[in-house]
């Protein structure tokens, strides 16, 4: 088997010149490189390196690195992925992270981030030096990515305006959030939900945002592990149903008194309403809740839940049409889109006439 090794040798160059060459990233001269890529053809080089690919050898696949694959959000933004892929003619590999074991690059023609903060945590340990045509959708991110990162952000702002202004016209004015994260935390979700609600709450605010926080998993949980056979793990702040149903129980002891509730995403939303229920609070006769993110869930609950849709399906369309422009060679700008719906289900009330009575007795 040839090796990069072998090409320095027998061209009489380093092999670090002969990586930059195969790898198209860091500079070459021009003419060496070209002595480098017909050297690695003749020499039967069986990898397929990106620089390789530009002079008409192409993998036609493109790796995707999503969050957590369990997430209905990623599911569905993968599947608008291996959808718009196929009908374009490439396939997808997969990547979760953080991951041990990066993909070799030479494997695919380009990259696709599922979000902004991935890219950013991947350009910082195994990706750096990664030049190949790469998309990164952005919900409202906040960490900067290299300038080469072509994104495609979703309008987070104006969807959670949406969210909030749906439940504002449904006679809503007390409106309370609950999230696994600190609110602090950049996303776009808690500070436009933060600086709506100041005005109804003012320095009380802190009382109508529920973070389910490690202290308060450990508390609850006892620091014992969920899941199931060989899946069973600590309590994190991923597990979003898990954390719903927590923050079920916080929002009950807390005697909040806001009629209506926005959760951090849907599956959250679902832990959410089942651990009201099992504390005998109605929903939406007692309490409404929306959510966000609008995947396949909502459709199994028992009580179908209003969510903000993120469209992520769509999403994953719109990322992997860019990759495949600028594999193309098209000069693609970053891009805003806002594909933002409300979901309606059954789990909003309308109290402008007829307000909640004894929620919290």
């Amino acid at each position: 088997m040839v090796t990069r090794k072998d090409i320095a040798d027998h061209l009489g160059v380093s092999v670090s010149v002969v990586s930059r060459a195969l790898n198209n990233s860091g500079y070459v001269d021009p003419a060496k490189k070209e002595k480098i890529l017909s050297a690695a053809r003749e020499m039967g080089y069986s990898r397929e390196p990106s620089a390789l690919k530009a002079s008409g050898h192409s993998s036609r696949l493109i790796t995707v690195f999503t969050a957590n694959t369990r997430n209905p959000f990623y599911v569905e933004f993968n599947l608008g992925v291996r959808d718009a892929l196929e009908k374009l003619g490439y396939s997808m590999i997969v990547c979760q992270l953080p991951c041990t074991n990066y993909p070799d690059r030479s494997l695919s023609d380009g990259v696709i981030y599922a979000n902004q903060n991935l890219a950013y945590g991947y350009m910082n340990k195994g990706g750096r030096n990664d030049y190949r045509p790469t998309v990164a959708a952005s919900f409202a991110g906040y960490l900067q990515v290299p300038g080469h990162i072509t994104i495609v952000e979703f309008d987070m702002w104006k969807g959670a305006e949406k969210a909030i202004g749906y439940l504002r016209r449904h006679g809503h004015r007390k409106i309370a959030m609950v999230s696994p994260f600190p609110r602090d935390n950049p996303d776009a979700r808690i500070h436009f939900w933060a600086a709506e609600m100041y005005e109804v709450f003012g320095p009380e605010i802190s009382r109508y945002y529920l973070e389910v926080s490690d202290r308060d998993r450990e508390a609850i949980t006892g620091g014992s592990l969920v899941g199931g056979g060989e899946g069973l793990t600590a309590l994190t702040a991923e597990d979003y149903f898990e954390n719903g149903n927590l923050a079920a129980k916080q929002f009950v002891d807390s005697g909040c008194d806001a009629t209506a509730v926005v959760c951090f995403n849907e599956e959250m939303g679902v832990g959410f309403c089942k651990g009201l229920r099992k504390l005998g609070i109605r929903v939406p006769e007692d309490l409404s809740v929306i959510a966000y993110d609008g995947t396949y869930l909502r459709r199994y609950m028992e009580t179908s839940l209003t969510v903000l849709s993120l469209q992520p399906y769509r999403m994953g369309r719109k990322c992997a049409e860019t990759v495949v422009q600028l594999i193309n060679g098209k000069k693609v700008r970053n891009q805003k889109v806002s594909l933002t719906e409300i979901l309606e289900g059954e789990t909003v009330a309308d109290i402008r006439n007829n307000p909640p009575r004894g929620r919290l007795k």
